[in-house]
């Protein structure tokens, strides 16, 4: 079931709106959304309905990003503000990020959004669930003064003869304590011990022992099943009183119901222990900010121990980072009743820096006026550097895609129009940018030289290497060489570059000549392209004998040719496509490529393309590719010849 989301998307593009909106729901959510595109129906929006989050481009018409943001957090919305916009540089970015945007995305590369939305609504719930502890902390005061206990205590007395228990009196005030009537103990002498809680019964009947023996015995605390089931604290004080013989006759009791008493002792205890052992240190001080108690987890925190902070002032912490106005606008605000939330840095007992999120709640008494201080102080240094790295990964993620603008721009923009062919190339990358690469280049007679490659990995290095191969093959192109030498003086040219990199390249070079329909081709270890005969109605492999680039100096490479007729189809790729798996270990395979060139081969070669991708999507269920994925399609048409 999708999850619901409240959005506010702050946008002049309709359509870009809808794109972030259909992200959304792929990523799970429900989204109640409202588009907005001035400061006026912004305020509207605000105004008239809660937000669970804002979506806002940084450039609109009649607005900006900035003022939103600053509407946005003005308004007293905790939820995330995120900036999705195609114009934003670098320095924006870091600033949106510093005056409180949450995250930032380039339009067109929002696939981080919904997990980003994800974080920062968990960082939303978990900010929540610390004012809820805070506000409970504060309002703890006046709750325990509440807890008055109204002791409801009665008499009760015991006859004995010969040592055992003969008749029972129990006063009026015992139905309220025990549920039981005073003639039901009459009745029963034996009432009030069956009473006694199993676990209490052996120290009970130990002082009674002790009673008849002649002791004096204190007052003793112990549990009673009450006649409703409920289990009820009680203190049970005894008077001896002894015949003439210095027997012992009867005792007088006093009953006192403490069950509000040990309810609240109970309470207490655990909330010490629960302050104790809080991870985030916690620190009540006086009116005049002097230290009354602190938690360990302040200890570690600030290296002070409690006899060194008890007593002191909490500016034994400041840094000298802040200024007067800083501290004269905190103390402003917990004098006047307020609970004051902010970061600073402070300073530890060995002299090192560290960044905490503070929360200072006063403690009032019963006429308002405020006696103590509770803070909460939590160690963000953590965070901070998890935001720094956050920045330094939108950063990265910026010039990876510049560097994937760059990359994609040096690929072919158009199939170049050639007589007796029609042609088409894609480039899928696995990451930001790839070691895979496609090339035409039309020459003076006539002919058309195709290139595919294929350099080992999918990083940067891999594309700084492609990118240096290109200019390479271009400009051996433009000679005029065979497929063969050129390859050969590829490897020649690329050896020592690509020794240094530890990588390599596989490639497959051909030249097809319309007038003879003859193609010509020399292979670098590059895996086979698939030829498509109309006539035969099947697909042969292109192979040529020659070595990976860079493997090693002074290599020749076998050169090979072929005719083709109308109708043939001829299709170079990447091992990308045939290795890709769907999840249970099996490939794509060579078989399923024939199986759609068999299909397909009628169609356009753009078309063809767009198929294999389709194809190959429903093979691996749509997960992204694990390596780069090129391909090159050339239809030949019966103008050849």
């Amino acid at each position: 079931m999708a999850t619901p989301l409240r959005v506010l998307i702050i946008e002049d593009s309709e359509d870009d709106a809808l794109l972030v909106l259909r992200e959304l729901s792929k990523g799970g959510y429900e989204p109640d959304y409202e588009r907005v595109e001035t400061v006026e129906a912004m305020m509207e929006a605000i105004a008239v309905r809660s937000w669970d989050i804002a979506l806002s481009d940084y450039v609109l018409p009649r607005f900006s990003g900035m003022e939103a943001l600053r509407i946005w957090r003005q308004s007293g919305f905790d939820g995330p503000f995120i900036v999705v916009s195609g114009k934003i540089g670098e320095d924006t970015a870091v600033e949106a990020m510093r005056v409180g945007a949450n995250d930032y995305f380039i339009k067109g590369n929002i696939s981080r959004l919904v997990p980003a939305i994800q974080r920062e609504l968990k960082e939303v719930e978990l900010r929540r669930k610390k004012r809820e502890a805070e506000d409970a902390l504060l309002t703890s005061e006046l709750r325990y003064r509440r807890l008055v206990a109204a002791v409801t205590d009665y008499i009760y007395t015991v006859e004995i003869r010969d040592g055992s228990v003969v008749g029972t009196y129990h006063g009026p005030g015992c139905t309220a304590v025990t549920g039981y009537g005073p003639e039901e103990f009459e009745e029963d002498p034996y009432l009030w011990y069956r009473m006694i809680h199993e676990e209490d019964k052996q120290r009970v009947t130990e002082q009674s022992r002790r009673l008849l023996e002649g002791e004096d015995i204190p007052s003793l605390e112990h549990r009673i099943i009450h006649k409703d089931g409920s289990i009820r604290w009680v203190r049970n004080t005894i008077v001896p009183r002894y015949d003439e013989f210095g027997v012992l006759a009867a005792y007088d009791g006093l009953i006192a119901d403490i069950t509000g008493r040990k309810t609240a002792e109970l309470e207490l205890g655990l909330r010490s222990a629960a302050l104790d052992a809080a991870a985030n240190a916690i620190v009540i001080s006086d009116r005049d900010g002097r230290v009354i108690w602190a938690n360990p987890a302040f200890t570690l925190l600030t290296g002070y121990s409690p006899e060194e902070i008890v007593g002191r002032s909490l500016g034994i912490l400041n840094s000298g980072v802040h200024g007067e106005e800083f501290y004269r606008d905190l103390w402003e605000t917990i004098r006047a009743g307020k609970v004051w939330r902010g970061e600073m840095v402070n300073r530890r007992k060995d002299g090192s820096l560290y960044p905490e999120e503070q929360t200072i709640t006063p403690v009032v008494d019963e006429e308002g006026v405020v006696r103590h201080y509770i803070a909460i102080k939590e160690d963000v240094t953590e965070r901070k550097r998890a935001q720094e790295a956050l920045l330094e990964n939108a950063r990265m993620a910026c010039d990876m895609e510049f560097a994937r603008q760059i990359q994609r721009a040096l690929l072919p923009a158009a199939p170049p129009a050639a007589t007796g062919v029609n042609c088409a190339g894609r480039w899928v990358p696995a990451a930001h940018v790839g070691g895979d690469y496609y090339d035409f280049f039309p020459r003076d007679d006539g002919s058309l030289d195709t290139v595919i490659a294929d350099v080992s990995g999918h990083s940067v290095g891999a594309a700084l290497i492609m990118t240096e191969a290109r200019s390479v093959i271009r400009a051996q192109a433009r000679s005029g060489g065979s497929p063969a030498a050129i390859v050969g003086s590829l490897n020649e040219t690329l050896y020592d570059d690509l020794t240094r990199a530890e990588l390599f390249i596989t490639m497959f070079y051909a030249s097809y000549r319309p007038a003879s329909r003859i193609l010509t081709y020399a292979s670098a270890g590059h895996n086979p392209p698939l030829l498509y005969r109309r006539a035969e109605g099947g697909c042969q492999e292109l192979d040529a004998e020659g070595l990976i680039l860079g493997v090693r100096p002074q290599v020749t490479f076998e050169e090979r040719e072929v005719r083709l007729e109308p109708g043939d189809l001829l299709f170079l790729y990447t091992d990308g496509i045939t290795e890709s798996d769907n999840g249970s270990g099996e490939l794509f395979g060579v078989g399923r490529l024939c199986s759609i060139l068999a299909s397909r081969h009628g169609e356009e070669p753009e078309a063809v393309i767009n198929a294999v991708l389709a194809e190959l999507a429903s093979f691996t269920g749509g997960r992204p590719p694990a390596d780069d994925i090129c391909m090159v399609a050339v239809k030949i048409t019966p103008s050849s010849g």
